[in-house]
């Protein structure tokens, strides 16, 4: 079996509400995050997918370990996702914050195509590096409308709708990213990575790069080791000096 997704991918949640239309509607803090692919599992034929009884579908072969990042905690938290749950970035719509809609292809085709180049950065002590996601959470808008009453001095003056509806389209950054240091690399462990007879079991990154960022919730420092394709030298936002310098 071949997995859909690589290590390094970004997905999502297929309920995440961007796949299916231009803006967030509701409540922002129910939209689930964008995540990387860590590794990848491919159980063996053994695997019970189908429930005895009903003959439904309730397991799949292939899972990803897909990690994100819990702003709320300044920690990433990884989760166990069968494939059919996943889907690309690619498959992602966004909005200009102007409220202009354009076509799905046209209106972000910069980004996408950005997110497509990103490859793994070059290890570099010290430098500044990006979780994949970072820019996706960012630019995520939720829009909403909020109904007033227009009252008019006297009742003449009213029409016959006296609501005025307005339309308020603002981002949503949950489970945006801080910028990362580079403070330490490493291989991994490369084991059980095949069944007896051949098989593909396991596919994991080779190597993991330490990061260190001010974990504000615990007004500390963190750190964490973290396959190297989790990252991106692209700088998200322009600054008026650049991260990286060389």
């Amino acid at each position: 079996m071949k997995n859909k997704f690589p290590i390094g991918c970004i997905v999502t949640f297929k309920s995440h509400p961007l796949l299916y239309d231009f803006m967030i509607k509701g409540d922002g803090k129910l939209v689930p995050p964008f995540m990387v692919v860590k590794e990848v599992f491919i159980e063996d034929k053994k695997k019970k997918i189908v429930d005895d009884v009903t003959g439904k579908t309730i397991a799949e072969r292939i899972k990803y370990t897909c990690v994100f990042f819990d702003d709320n905690k300044n920690e990433f938290k990884e989760v166990f996702l069968y494939e059919s749950m996943l889907v690309s970035f690619k498959e992602i719509f966004i909005a200009k914050i102007d409220g202009e809609i354009e076509s799905k292809k046209s209106d972000y085709k910069s980004l996408i195509d950005e997110a497509s180049k990103y490859s793994t950065p070059k290890y570099n002590y010290g430098n500044i590096v990006y979780f994949k996601t970072k820019k996706f959470e960012i630019f995520k808008k939720r829009n909403s409308v909020k109904t007033t009453r227009d009252i008019r001095t006297s009742v003449e003056e009213v029409s016959t709708n006296p609501y005025v509806k307005k339309e308020t389209i603002q981002y949503v950054v949950n489970y945006s990213t801080p910028e990362f240091v580079l403070c330490g690399i490493k291989k991994e462990i490369q084991e059980n990575l095949f069944y007896p007879n051949g098989d593909i079991r396991k596919v994991m990154s080779e190597i993991l790069y330490k990061v260190k960022w001010f974990n504000s919730n615990q007004m500390k420092f963190s750190e964490i080791f973290l396959p190297a394709e989790c990252f991106t030298n692209v700088q998200p936002i322009k600054t008026k000096v650049l991260h990286n310098k060389s």
